[in-house]
């Protein structure tokens, strides 16, 4: 297994980094289609529209070419709201990784580097409005590419976050992700993430039974002991 290390981001790393981002979101895109094709109200769809034009019409050739728009219907609902999130990362905090991420003491941002390519990343942000009393974390954009997981990689990435925050002194760190990111959800909750909530940002998401998690990782409070 070749060697990997963690560094902060590099303004030479930038190709890669978006790169990375965007393949990892279009890897959902057939999971989530596959997801749609499931649900029992996507089966009556297919199966009730086409027999209804057979019988009203007769034509197998009307019926035929209803079931190939709804899939491609389907696939436009599975693959819109991980495009638009990537449209708005790209144009927001991901397009300039370095002012968003590194000018502040309480942000960063961080790739797992292997035999000189970016195979990791990982970014981290301060809760805007964190409840009172709270110093809160958010990680972003945890991504491995495919052929360098299982490595030890997206946990060693996760660590790092976690230690930044204990230096920051933080007490918790956030983050969100969907039911469709099944080995993003497990690893959070085997390093001890805890699901606080869950939401449906679109009606799109809630048509389709796609929920986002949020999950926090509260860190221990340090207590000063006077000799």
């Amino acid at each position: 297994m070749a060697p990997y290390h963690i560094r902060k981001y590099q303004e030479s790393d930038c190709k890669w980094v978006l790169a990375l981002f965007s393949k990892g979101m279009e890897e959902h895109i057939p999971a989530t289609f596959r997801h749609v094709l499931r649900l029992p109200r996507t089966f009556l769809l297919l199966l009730g529209l086409p027999i209804a034009l057979l019988l009203v019409y007769g034509s197998w050739i009307l019926a035929g070419c209803c079931t190939c728009m709804l899939l491609l219907f389907l696939w436009f609902i599975a693959e819109y709201p991980w495009r638009r999130y990537m449209s708005t990362c790209l144009r927001t905090d991901l397009a300039d990784i370095t002012k968003t991420y590194l000018s502040s003491r309480d942000s960063c941002f961080w790739v797992a580097e292997c035999e000189g390519q970016v195979v990791g990343i990982v970014g981290v942000l301060p809760v805007k409005d964190p409840p009172l009393g709270k110093k809160q974390l958010e990680l972003l954009h945890m991504s491995v590419a495919l052929e360098h997981r299982g490595k030890g990689i997206a946990k060693a990435l996760v660590r790092t976050v976690l230690q930044f925050a204990r230096d920051q002194s933080c007490s918790e760190v956030v983050l969100e992700t969907t039911i469709m990111q099944h080995g993003a959800l497990a690893l959070y909750q085997g390093m001890g993430f805890q699901k606080t909530g869950q939401s449906f940002f679109t009606i799109l998401r809630r048509l389709v039974d796609i929920p986002t998690f949020q999950l926090m990782y509260c860190l221990p409070t340090v207590q000063r002991v006077d000799l």
